[in-house]
């Protein structure tokens, strides 16, 4: 896209204008709302109106950029920087990558984001969502608050460790119990019930985390606005979710039939296989320090979406996963289904899909929102 076409966009998410009077904090803030989110393009010599003003009067410009990106942006960056002429006037196009180091800071320890236009400090939730994204927090060990062993489903851990580790749960002395589901990470050290504990072995987890549900809705046609045929807010552990959302989809899925002479032949549309790695991705993947948004499965005509809160971890693209690439965000829920059978953590169930769908999938990252659509 031109420069003359940015310019006419005006200043959005992924637009700044600046002037050449910028001081280099206020260019910094810049550099670190753009790398801390989803990147963009800043434009020096250009007026808040899309005037091009041009730099004169500011020597060594290119320089001057790349000293405030090095030394006023921690940890420091490498934007692309250019110098063009419009119209006899020289503007500096700086192009700034979705970082890679979340989370980013100016120099006065400030952390930006960008939102529509504008810049503005991270929240405490924000923040630890960059922290998560980096993996340098992992929330999923996370203790709660108000929560003991009682929280937890005796049945359910009795026989986790007697499938996986030929322990007899319930014959272990009270303090044995304590300690082994705190090495287990199940319990915090002060004997709190951890996230990922209370999500795979909990008893009715969304009492506590509202956020672990899902939500599951069929559309009787191709958008939102369309008449609902059946929806469900499906709760229970984990292994639990996953298990009644594939049997919702596949009962509602339909099967595309051919007539081959005198005999019908029915195709299934999404294997099986197919629709329970994309739910265990959803699940064992999604951000749950998103307090406020679920997992939405919704079914129309002509699709399947999953769409899961939480954008790829840093170093992750849409491109990398569909290779097999993954960094995983939930470290404790990834081993626990794991060892449950339901993932292999080999980063080879996205190959998988698209193996199997042929081009009839899409990803998308939707701001803090994933989405996998399946065409059918």
């Amino acid at each position: 896209m031109s420069i003359l076409n940015l310019i006419a966009q005006g200043e959005n998410n992924s637009i700044e204008f600046k002037q050449v009077e910028v001081r280099p904090d206020g260019l910094a803030k810049e550099l670190v709302a753009f790398s801390n989110t989803s990147g963009g393009v800043v434009l020096i010599g250009v007026d808040d109106n899309g005037n091009i003003i041009g730099t004169e009067g500011r020597e060594n410009i290119e320089e001057w950029v790349v000293n405030i990106a090095r030394n006023n942006v921690i940890p420091a960056i490498s934007p692309k920087i250019e110098q063009q002429e419009i119209n006899g006037k020289s503007i500096v196009i700086i192009e700034v990558d979705r970082g890679q180091d979340k989370p980013y800071q100016s120099i006065d320890g400030k952390y930006w984001l960008r939102v529509g236009s504008t810049n503005r400090m991270a929240t405490k939730e924000e923040l630890s969502r960059l922290f998560q994204q980096a993996g340098l927090v992992h929330y999923d060990i996370a203790p709660l608050d108000a929560t003991s062993i009682v929280d937890l489903d005796e049945r359910k851990l009795n026989q986790y460790w007697q499938n996986y580790y030929d322990i007899d749960y319930r014959q272990l002395e009270e303090q044995d119990r304590f300690q082994l589901l705190r090495n287990a990470d199940i319990l915090s050290q002060n004997d709190l019930v951890t996230v990922g504990g209370l999500l795979i072995f909990g008893v009715e987890p969304q009492r506590r985390l509202w956020q672990s549900a899902i939500t599951f809705a069929v559309f009787d046609g191709v958008d939102l606005t369309e008449e609902l045929l059946d929806k469900q807010e499906i709760i229970g552990t984990l292994p639990e979710l996953i298990l009644q959302t594939t049997a919702k989809v596949k009962l509602f899925l339909p099967r595309a039939s051919t007539i081959s002479g005198l005999k019908r032949q029915e195709k299934i549309l999404i294997p099986d296989k197919v629709i329970r790695e994309a739910l265990v991705n959803a699940v064992c993947h999604r951000d749950y320090s998103i307090s406020n948004r679920r997992i939405t499965v919704y079914m129309f005509r002509d699709r399947v979406e999953i769409t899961s809160p939480g954008r790829l971890p840093n170093t992750l693209t849409i491109e990398k996963i569909l290779t097999g690439n993954s960094a995983p965000r939930n470290t404790f829920l990834l081993k626990y289904l794991d060892n449950m059978k339901f993932i292999d953590g080999l980063g080879r169930g996205v190959p998988m899909i698209r193996r199997q769908m042929e081009g009839r999938f899409l990803y998308q990252e939707l701001g803090e929102l994933l989405r996998l659509t399946f065409n059918i």
